[in-house]
C-alpha cells in the first residue's frame, strides 16, 4: 500500500511540473508580446486562467488538497481586484492586460501560498522601477513607459524558481 501511495505522490508531483512548465511558458508568450505591441493578449491569458483553475482543482482533487486550491483561488482573485484598483486610479498607467495576467500569477502562485504573489508583484516591480529609472535617465524624457507584463512576469519567474513549495525550485 505505501508503494501505491508513493507512486501517486510522484505522479502528482510530475503532473505539478508539467503544469507549472506550462505555465511559464504562456508567461514568456505574454510577456514577448507585451514587449512587442504593449498589449498582453487575452486570447491566451484568459484560457490560460480557466485552463489553470480547472487543472488545479484536479490536483487539488488527486492529492486531497482542496484548501490549496481554494489558497489558490483567493489569491488570483485578490491580486486580479488589487491590480483592477490600481488600472481605475491610473489606467494609461497600468493596462488591463496587467489586471488579467496577476489574475493568472495569483492563481499559480498561490498555489505556493499568498505570499508568493506579493512576492513577485513587489520583484516586478522594483524592476520595472529600477529600468525605468535607467531609461529615463538615458533619455532625460520622464514620460518614457515601458511594459509591465514582463516585469511581473519575471517577478513571477523568479518566486516559481526559488520557491520552497514550487515544483519548479532550484534549490
Amino acid at each position: 500500500m505505501a508503494a501505491l501511495g508513493t507512486g501517486t505522490a510522484a505522479a502528482v508531483s510530475d503532473i505539478e511540473q508539467i503544469l507549472f512548465g506550462a505555465w511559464l511558458a504562456v508567461l514568456a508568450i505574454l510577456s514577448w508580446h507585451d514587449l512587442r505591441t504593449r498589449r498582453i493578449l487575452t486570447a491566451v491569458v484568459n484560457p490560460a486562467t480557466a485552463v489553470g483553475i480547472v487543472a488545479l482543482a484536479g490536483m487539488a482533487w488527486r492529492s486531497g488538497t482542496p484548501l490549496r486550491l481554494g489558497i489558490a483561488a483567493a489569491t488570483g482573485a485578490a491580486a486580479y481586484g488589487a491590480f483592477a484598483v490600481l488600472h481605475a486610479i491610473n489606467p494609461d498607467g497600468l493596462g488591463y492586460g496587467d489586471v488579467r495576467l496577476s489574475g493568472l500569477m495569483g492563481l499559480f502562485l498561490g498555489w505556493l501560498g499568498p505570499a508568493a504573489m506579493a512576492t513577485a508583484a513587489l520583484t516586478g516591480a522594483v524592476g520595472a522601477a529600477v529600468v525605468a529609472l535607467a531609461v529615463s535617465a538615458r533619455r532625460r524624457d520622464l514620460r518614457a513607459t515601458l511594459p509591465f507584463g514582463p516585469f511581473l512576469a519575471g517577478g513571477a519567474v523568479a518566486v516559481a524558481l526559488l520557491h520552497a513549495d514550487s515544483p519548479l525550485r532550484l534549490g
